[in-house]
């Protein structure tokens, strides 16, 4: 069977959490440096909301991977614009669940008009960066030695899916 998925209930920030620090404390798949307690796991799932939801991937009662869209930036010009994250627990990778949430945040993004999801990735995050170009994202920059975590410093590779084309969204 396989895990379904769902949207993110705050009942699941504990999982959501436990995948994060992982990420956080033991690779290089995300720049940030502080694990989320529970408030903080609580107060990010609460942040989100319809225009930039939390998913999960669930096997029975177990999360096992969790995706979101982000804002971009405050900016009000880049409201339409979302940033993507995808994180699978350890032991569930290559098992397909980045492609099924990727897949389902961007069926999201396009539902809550948004025009453009970006993904910010390190560029040794091989994995990741095939994921999202298997997607559809094209590379559009690199941020040279822009973060410094674990006595390195890493690159970040920017990839873009332009969801509609201005034609489409400003249509008369």
């Amino acid at each position: 069977m396989a895990p379904t998925i769902r949207p993110a209930a705050p009942s699941d920030s504990e999982a959501i959490a436990a995948i994060w620090n992982r990420e956080v404390l033991q690779t290089s798949a995300t720049t940030d440096t502080e694990p989320r307690g529970r408030e903080a796991q609580l107060a990010w799932l609460a942040a989100h909301g319809p225009r930039h939801p939390v998913i999960v991937a669930a096997e029975g009662d177990e999360v096992v991977a969790f995706g979101a869209l982000s804002p971009y930036r405050t900016k009000p010009a880049y409201a339409w614009t979302v940033e993507n994250s995808v994180y699978v627990k350890d032991g569930w990778r290559g098992k397909g669940l980045g492609g099924l949430l990727l897949d389902r945040l961007v069926a999201l993004a396009r539902e809550a008009g948004h025009h453009s999801v970006l993904a910010r990735i390190t560029a040794g995050n091989d994995a990741s960066l095939a994921l999202h170009e298997r997607r559809g994202f094209v590379r559009v920059g690199l941020e040279h030695q822009v973060a410094f975590k674990h006595g390195i410093w890493l690159d970040v590779v920017t990839l873009q899916r332009v969801l509609v084309t201005t034609a489409e969204r400003f249509e008369l």
